[in-house]
């Protein structure tokens, strides 16, 4: 009787690891949502502010922040466009407002620079180039900022001159 109650025992436990399969392994839609409910969002670094200054090799374009080593800058052209995403940060004021930067024509090739809120996690800057890609430099100052160095692109010379 004692043997026939083990194996009883026995084979109904093995019998609930069939029917339940582990519950670390559940994908049910519900389960998904609830991981990413509890993902840990990023801290978002507040610039709050932006200046454009001139300097003797162009414009110095600077994001002043407390945090400027922690951004990130992702950056690729297009065309004769620089354009450089900053994520996990937003440009917001003091009073916590959003705001955005723009300067016309701050070179002879260089028509517009902005600085906007790309979406609600990253500042964008744009650096359009009027025949050619300017040249950008990054800079981190701890009293500052982050601070982009602008140039012209130097004038391509047609070959055989």
């Amino acid at each position: 009787m004692k043997r026939s109650l083990k194996v009883l025992l026995l084979t109904s436990s093995f019998l609930v690891l069939l029917t339940n399969p582990a519950h670390s392994q559940d994908t049910s839609p519900a389960n998904n949502v609830q991981i990413l409910v509890q993902s840990p969002t990023p801290e978002i670094t507040a610039v709050t502010g932006v200046r454009a200054n001139r300097t003797d090799q162009g414009v110095e374009v600077i994001l002043q922040t407390s945090l400027g080593d922690k951004l990130q800058i992702v950056n690729r052209n297009a065309g004769n466009d620089y354009i450089a995403d900053i994520p996990s940060a937003q440009l917001r004021l003091p009073s916590g407002n959003a705001f955005a930067f723009r300067s016309n024509k701050p070179l002879p090739s260089v028509p517009e620079i902005t600085v906007t809120n790309f979406d609600a996690n990253t500042i964008r800057i744009t650096v359009k180039g009027e025949a050619s890609l300017p040249n950008v430099e990054l800079f981190d100052s701890p009293d500052e900022g982050l601070i982009f160095g602008i140039a012209a692109a130097a004038a391509s010379t047609p070959p055989g001159n």
